[in-house]
């Protein structure tokens, strides 16, 4: 079966699609940065010396989006991510991704686009695997190329730890500045209200950024070095609205690894079947 969305035929030709990132270098005042815009206190991510595990995002931005736009040009969801951590990134480094679109899926909601990315020093080290889900909302399609992603790890709801944050008027803002994503829905009413949000949208990756720190300060002991996964699904906007919150609830299961989820101020979750891989 084929589709087009936005004047864009999805046909299963643009599986296999892949982009080159420019060389990104990491300095530790882009870390501590990074840190300060969703208000880590980890002193080693404040100081530059480590980054936090959504940071690994960064670098794979330009290429992600250049190969959703092969095959979108509408306003899209991110629906799920999954990093797998192959070293920590640290001060610096030289990073080149290459991002490839895997698969094209149909749901009741539209299309999915599953994009994998792979960060490596410049010498070919692997530093980051990323899986990123996207949703181009639309019509019910059965549409089905190329590859699903990796099994992800179901953890098993035990007894629940929370920890809650506070989000600032700025979060958005500054989150933006430390990323360089400047989506005028993020940042202005106006914007979001056009995609029908009452109020601007919080980033996916700095709702995400909230868990892990949950994750690395609980589970982690401080050390972002001995997490080596961290997943989710992301099943609510979370808006910045006046006194906004997350919770974030994280449980262990087996063999190091954590469940998580986190709600926001009304109880909406906004992030499910969250997983953290820990190494001992």
């Amino acid at each position: 079966m084929n589709a087009a969305v936005e004047n864009r035929p999805v046909d299963g030709s643009q599986v296999g699609f892949s982009r080159d990132s420019e060389e990104f270098r990491t300095s530790s005042h882009r870390l501590a940065q990074f840190a300060r815009s969703f208000d880590d206190v980890n002193p080693k991510h404040l100081a530059g010396a480590f980054a936090p595990p959504v940071f690994a995002h960064i670098p794979v931005m330009q290429s992600m989006m250049e190969v959703l736009g092969k095959v979108a040009a509408g306003f899209v969801m991110h629906g799920e991510h999954d990093f797998v951590f192959h070293r920590t990134i640290t001060p610096g480094q030289r990073l080149f991704t290459v991002s490839t679109l895997r698969g094209i899926r149909g749901t009741r909601a539209g299309l999915t686009f599953i994009v994998r990315s792979e960060t490596a020093l410049h010498d070919g080290t692997p530093v980051c695997t990323q899986y990123s889900t996207c949703l181009l909302r639309g019509a019910a399609s059965d549409i089905l190329h190329g590859e699903a992603v990796p099994a992800r790890p179901a953890v098993p709801r035990t007894e629940a730890t929370s920890d809650t944050y506070g989000l600032a008027p700025d979060q958005t803002r500054r989150y933006g500045d430390a990323a360089r994503d400047y989506s005028p829905y993020t940042m202005d009413p106006a914007a979001a209200a056009k995609l029908g949000f009452a109020a601007p949208l919080v980033h996916g990756m700095l709702t995400l950024c909230y868990a892990g720190r949950a994750i690395v300060d609980g589970a982690c002991g401080g050390e972002v070095a001995r997490l080596r996964r961290l997943g989710c699904r992301f099943a609510h906007p979370l808006l910045l609205t006046p006194g906004q919150t997350v919770t974030v609830r994280r449980w262990a299961g087996e063999g190091g690894l954590v469940g998580f989820e986190a709600a926001d101020q009304d109880g909406n979750l906004v992030i499910k079947n969250g997983y953290a891989e820990v190494s001992a």
